[in-house]
């Protein structure tokens, strides 16, 4: 007799385990959700007539579905490291009273590998105790009952097994990968030297590696003389070419923060770079711990790069300090040092950490380094010009393009049929060589700033982060002009100077600097609203660490933040929406516009902000001498 609820168990299972949701697996077998649904909560059964393409879209068969038993072969794979055949239905057929017990070899199985490398058999099952994982070799037997343990999946990387040979020929290779494993090896040249030989072999060996990570279980084989390395942070075994590498899935950086903000480059993309390593930082705490939260700098020529992180301050070393990391710079090499540079990114992409650079594509903002091809020649990266790049495609090919997140861009209108293809054809060229590549650009230029992360240790105490932060806010707010760029309190006393000054700001006389000027201005003030919204989010996040009289205080300091945010931010809003920036930004004729008006709200909006910025600074002293 069929038991309505295991059915129902086993059919919800398989669903969740084969990636449908309800509504896709409803969609593919053209019925209602609601009628997937009733299958699931036992209301009743699939109808008969569906039962066939329910099974082939569970990859299960039709008795397995619902013949109530205790072991279920979810996936079973028979593979030779190198080319995968799934045999799951034909396992899951071979239970018999919860009992599976067979002997592996390619007339058993039926699948053709014609290789003469060693053969081995993946399983993921399941029982009452829950999931697991097994594998048998070439020529041996798989048991498995209702009993078995398996296996248990598990986070990060296991190697279950090692062998050096071929299918002819093999020996354990475990002994050799532990050692190699306790010396932190993250390249493993596959040769006779490493992985001594049997001297009976004139055949081409193989390194094979049965591993175990958090998307299951592995077979991977590497010829001699190339190398397996460790990738996307040491969870995954990749076949070692020397002239690529790629780390997959670096988040795509996007300039506007918020609403009506912008994005700091150094903290976005060190937030992404740290994400990838599995340091979910969010971008507050990226920038109160450095202290670049409380940044303002100025200069008087009025250019762009005042608004990078780092142009005049170190928050770099409070930063790093504070998660625990060592951090190498490099800057403006000379060619010949190039080389030895290259070979440092490559390493560090080998090792699944990103790196840090500025001036990788555009203009000299900072980006993420995520891969290399060529032997190192072409670089790969995440860059806040990116979507420019994606837009420029669209314009030229139509179609649909996709960006970094995999969002699918739509097609352009009134081509001919000619047209139309050879834009079909230019985006399919485009797209497979963006596919290959990891769904990132090239960089275009050699970067003249370079950030590597240096070896993970021991972080600083949520406290000790908290004072270093406050130190910075103070020494940023006090520091002296560093290489033409005033900081903090001159900073702004600098800036309310320079929207000052009349004559700079004629646009019938000298419409170009004038442009330059309002468009850097703007850019400042979007960093003064998202480094201010980030500190008082901060500082709110640590009001828990402090006495009663410093949280206060914390928190006072947590509302002027906000306030200057929300000034500038507001400002900010009406001067783009003005009628004198409009025409300054664009190619019209300024007869007569005048941006003084707009200048006099905006010295009286940044005095405003000092006297916070000042009040904030005597708190933070007031604090650290609480704290200790």
């Amino acid at each position: 007799m069929m038991e309505l609820e295991k059915i129902a168990r086993r059919i919800a299972s398989l669903r969740r385990e084969r990636g449908y949701t309800g509504e896709a697996l409803a969609d593919r077998l053209q019925v209602s959700p609601q009628a997937v649904s009733k299958w699931e909560n036992a209301k009743c059964l699939p109808e008969t007539a569906i039962l066939p393409a329910l099974a082939e879209a569970l990859d299960c068969s039709i008795d397995s579905l619902l013949c109530p038993r205790e072991l279920f072969i979810l996936e079973a794979v028979y593979t030779d490291g190198e080319t995968e055949v799934p045999v799951t239905r034909f396992l899951d057929n071979l239970v018999r009273d919860n009992v599976l017990d067979v002997y592996v070899n390619q007339a058993f199985t039926g699948a053709s590998l014609e290789s003469d490398r060693l053969k081995v058999l993946t399983v993921k099952f399941q029982t009452p105790e829950g999931v697991g994982f097994s594998y048998a070799l070439q020529n041996q037997n798989l048991a498995l009952d209702r009993k078995s343990a398996g296996v248990a999946p598990e986070e990060g990387l296991r190697i279950l097994d090692a062998y050096y040979g071929n299918g002819k020929e093999y020996v354990s290779a475990m002994q050799k990968m532990e050692h190699y494993a306790y010396f932190k090896w993250d390249r493993i040249p596959v040769n006779h030297e490493t992985f001594p030989s049997s001297t009976a072999s004139d055949d081409t060996e193989y390194l094979t590696l049965i591993y175990l990570n958090g998307e299951g279980i592995h077979v991977l084989s590497c010829p001699e003389n190339q190398a397996v390395y460790y990738g996307n942070h040491g969870t995954r075994l990749v076949l070692g070419d020397d002239s690529k590498c790629i780390l997959e899935n670096v988040r795509p950086l996007s300039w506007e923060k918020g609403a009506e903000g912008l994005e700091s480059p150094w903290a976005g993309a060190l937030q992404a770079a740290l994400a990838y390593m599995g340091e979910p930082y969010t971008y507050e705490q990226i920038m109160g711990m450095s202290g670049a939260c409380y940044r303002t700098c100025f200069t008087d020529v009025w250019d762009y790069s005042c608004t990078d992180a780092l142009v005049a301050y170190d928050y770099a070393t409070p930063l790093y300090s504070a998660i625990g990391y060592g951090c190498r710079m490099v800057e403006r090499l000379e060619k010949q040092e190039r080389k030895a540079e290259r070979q440092a990114i490559m390493e560090d992409i080998r090792r699944g950490r990103p790196v840090l650079a500025i001036n990788l594509r555009v203009a000299p903002e900072w980006g993420v380094i995520t891969g290399y091809t060529d032997n190192g020649n072409r670089f790969l990266c995440r860059t806040y010009f990116d979507q420019e790049v994606f837009d420029a495609l669209e314009s030229q090919m139509g179609g649909e393009l996709k960006d970094g997140s995999g969002t699918a861009r739509k097609d352009g209108q009134g081509q001919t049929d000619g047209d139309a293809r050879m834009k079909r054809r230019a985006q399919s060229d485009y797209e497979k060589v963006f596919e290959e590549n990891g769904g990132y650009l090239y960089s275009d230029f050699w970067p003249f700033l370079i950030a590597h992360f240096g070896e993970k240790g021991e972080g600083k105490s949520p406290m000790d982060i908290l004072k270093a932060s406050l130190a910075a806010l103070i020494g940023s707010f006090e520091a002296e002009e560093s290489r033409g760029y005033h900081q903090g309190r001159d900073a702004y006393r600098a800036w309310i100077k320079g929207l000052s000054r009349e004559e700079d700001f004629r646009l019938e006389q000298d419409r170009e600097n004038v442009q330059r000027r309002l468009s850097v201005n703007d850019s400042m003030l979007g960093t003064l609203v998202d480094s201010r919204r980030a500190a008082a989010a901060w500082l709110r996040e640590n009001l828990s660490l402090v006495p009663e009289t410093g949280r206060e205080r914390l928190e006072r300091m947590a509302d002027n933040c906000q306030a200057i945010a929300d000034g500038a931010a507001a400002f900010r809003t009406r001067l783009s929406r003005s009628s004198v920036c409009e025409i300054a930004y664009n190619t019209v004729k300024a007869s007569g516009a005048s941006t003084s008006g707009l200048r006099r709200e905006q010295i009286a909006l940044l005095e405003q902000a000092l006297s916070l910025e000042e009040e904030n600074c005597q708190l933070a002293r007031e604090v650290l001498g609480i704290c200790g």
